[in-house]
């Protein structure tokens, strides 16, 4: 039998569809569909789904005691997923996220949906969409109308406020991430020691987080000297691209400074820099 939990997985599915997709190159409204999932599957369908396992009677609570529940549950259970996933290998990301929120979800509409079967069907709780909000609204307080309109206010806000930071590009958003690796594809055991005159290889990553396609270059120099370079690549937005770099010291001492510098649609001032201290040695043959 069909049922809001029937509801609850369609849409959450379509929500991760859309996660798994992304935001780049979308239809425009699918990215706004997402954001309003997205904030609906944080600030309501899990307390939802919380509230109707804890309390399957109808006569257990009203209609608007489980809309209030519904979002102050769900913001209850953010801490708590927040500390478990930072302490497990995966972290706070988004993917661990939205498997951690799916999770908790069907485990409760599971719960719910046992525990309104073993009800004889008049005590159950069934969501009523034939709501009357007019005679509804009358029938409240001065205080409860109050707490009511405060409720929506906030959320609305909370929902103009989410809009606003997801849909509007902030300075520090549009970035090309530019960094080096070690022989292992880490962040680790850089070259440390060479001899004048071999080669040196690295491998140089780029990621343009630019929200445009950008062409971009990259030099190593051994002082003013360019020992090394790169061919100019193209990325498109939200695209990365490593590679290796070979450079040949020309100098010799304990703290030869190499400076790998990335150039960005022909522009003649570098647009992001690394630097490299390397124990140069003379290249005597053995």
């Amino acid at each position: 039998m069909a049922n809001e939990f029937t509801v609850i997985l369609f849409l959450g599915a379509v929500l991760v569809l859309l996660i798994a997709l992304g935001v780049q190159g979308l239809p425009a409204p699918l990215p706004m569909l997402r954001l309003l999932l997205g904030l609906a599957y944080v600030l309501y369908v899990p307390g939802y789904t919380l509230q109707a396992a804890l309390f399957p009677r109808a006569d257990d609570l009203d209609g608007p005691e489980r809309l209030a529940l519904s979002f102050g549950l769900s913001v209850a259970v953010i801490p708590p997923l927040a500390l478990l996933l930072d302490a497990l290998p995966w972290g706070i990301r988004l993917w661990p996220i939205v498997i951690a929120e799916a999770t908790l979800i069907s485990l409760c509409s599971v719960v719910a949906l046992l525990r309104r079967r073993r009800l004889p069907e008049k005590e159950r709780f069934v969501p009523a969409l034939d709501v009357h909000l007019g005679d509804w609204w009358a029938a409240q307080t001065a205080a409860s109308r109050l707490l009511y309109v405060i409720l929506a206010l906030a959320l609305l806000g909370a929902g103009v406020a989410a809009t606003a930071i997801i849909v509007t590009p902030k300075p520090g958003e549009r970035l090309t991430e530019f960094y080096i690796l070690g022989p292992e594809g880490l962040a680790e055991n850089y070259p440390r020691e060479a001899m004048v005159g071999f080669p040196v290889t690295v491998t140089v990553g780029i990621a343009n987080h630019e929200g445009v396609p950008a062409d971009y270059w990259v030099g190593a120099y051994c002082g003013t000297h360019l020992v090394g370079q790169i061919e100019p690549v193209h990325l498109e937005p939200e695209q990365v691209n490593e590679r290796v770099l070979g450079f040949i010291p020309t100098q010799i001492g304990d703290n030869v400074r190499i400076d790998f510098y990335l150039y960005r649609d022909g522009g003649t001032e570098p647009y992001r820099s690394l630097r490299l201290w390397l124990k140069v040695k003379g290249g005597e043959s053995k």
